[in-house]
């Protein structure tokens, strides 16, 4: 091995470990100002209500629900916790929610590596992670960490191989089930989608693909909103 695998080898364990310290001190952070023993309100006891139910029945609660992307998704740890008090089921969707939260720092500094140097990227994703109402948000159990996490999941993929351009818009549908205000991603995204692939012959092709790929995401939940909300 010569000296510069040497240094670069060095560099990367370096940035893992000053990855691992940043997601250590977002969870202290939050952690520290977790609301223990105070229950949800306003619109993350409604996703409390969805989950719940969710987890208890088996099938989608008729709840008139704009966003039940995250229940949906909160309700598989409600299952996994099967029994348990009122406050425990709270804590948890709060822990998952900080959770997703954190992790969204490793998509978001890869989305930074694609334009920036690893130290900019690396402080990137830490003022991301350690921003005041990204944490505030993170602590209430709602759907903002979870869309932020697959919204910056779908541009790290969008930029990346062109094969792989086919899951961004996957990725992107699944953000528009937990927030429906993420279809209008889709308008800046196929302006990119054009003049990233300006040049390819098949681009329409290409193109049609990914909006099947999105709407076929989306009609499954579509169909379940319109039989339990009849909406």
């Amino acid at each position: 091995m010569n000296e510069l695998n040497v240094k670069q080898e060095i560099s990367n364990k370096s940035l893992i470990f000053v990855l691992i310290g940043i997601i250590f001190i977002g969870f202290c952070i939050r952690f520290f100002y977790f609301p223990y023993e105070i229950p949800v309100s306003l619109d993350s006891s409604y996703y409390f209500s969805y989950a719940y139910e969710f987890a208890r029945n088996g099938e989608f609660p008729n709840f008139h629900l704009a966003n039940n992307g995250w229940p949906t998704f909160l309700a598989l740890f409600f299952k996994i916790l099967s029994v348990g008090e009122f406050q425990q089921f709270v804590d948890l969707q709060r822990t998952v929610s900080i959770i997703l939260s954190v992790i969204t720092i490793i998509p978001m500094y890869f989305l930074c590596r694609k334009f920036f140097s690893k130290t900019i990227s690396i402080i990137g994703g830490s003022l991301f992670i350690l921003e005041p109402r990204v944490i505030s948000n993170s602590i209430l159990g709602i759907t903002e960490p979870f869309f932020n996490l697959l919204i910056i999941t779908s541009l790290v993929i969008f930029f990346s191989k062109e094969k792989l351009i086919y899951f961004s818009f996957a990725v992107l549908a699944l953000a528009v089930i937990v927030r429906y205000e993420g279809i209008l991603l889709l308008v800046p995204y196929s302006i990119m989608f054009f003049i990233k692939f300006r040049k390819n012959k098949k681009i329409i092709i290409k193109y049609l693909l990914c909006i099947g790929i999105f709407i076929l995401i989306l009609y499954p939940m579509m169909i379940i909103r319109t039989e339990t909300m009849g909406a």
